[in-house]
């Protein structure tokens, strides 16, 4: 009795573990940092339109962002730009200033590698390739 009683709850809680696990689709803030911090993020937008940029931002150890941005897929010159990133309420937050997206943001992170940006209103997903350091010199 005692066995079939310790299987059951064993089962119980491999399925509430689990559950919660396929429930929390988003990356915590605290392992978002862990990721780009010290890092550069190049963002790929999946649709280039009007409006869009590339850029390329380093994020400190300390909070701060370094970018630089230019028209999406097009030839030029880099206008530099700044920031700060932090974590609110188990979220990775970033806030650039002078109309480029700022909050707090869902993010993924997929088998290659790739950080994804989620949910923003009015935006397609955003991928972000990683590079280590600050190659770009930001």
């Amino acid at each position: 009795m005692k066995v079939k009683s310790l299987i059951l709850v064993a089962a119980a809680a491999t399925s509430l573990f689990a559950g919660a696990a396929l429930a929390d689709v988003y990356m915590r803030g605290e392992d978002v940092a862990k990721l780009v911090a010290g890092k550069t993020i190049e963002g790929q937008y999946r649709d280039c339109s009007a409006g869009r940029n590339d850029f390329n931002e380093f994020y400190t150890e300390d909070g701060k962002i370094h970018g630089r941005e230019r028209p999406c897929n097009q030839a030029g010159s880099w206008k530099k730009y700044g920031g700060v990133w932090a974590i609110k309420d188990g979220k990775f937050c970033i806030t650039l200033g002078s109309g480029r997206p700022s909050g707090c943001f869902d993010y993924q992170i997929d088998k290659d590698g790739t950080l994804r940006r989620l949910n923003v209103p009015g935006v397609t997903d955003t991928n972000f390739k990683i590079y280590d350091g600050n190659p770009d010199h930001l």
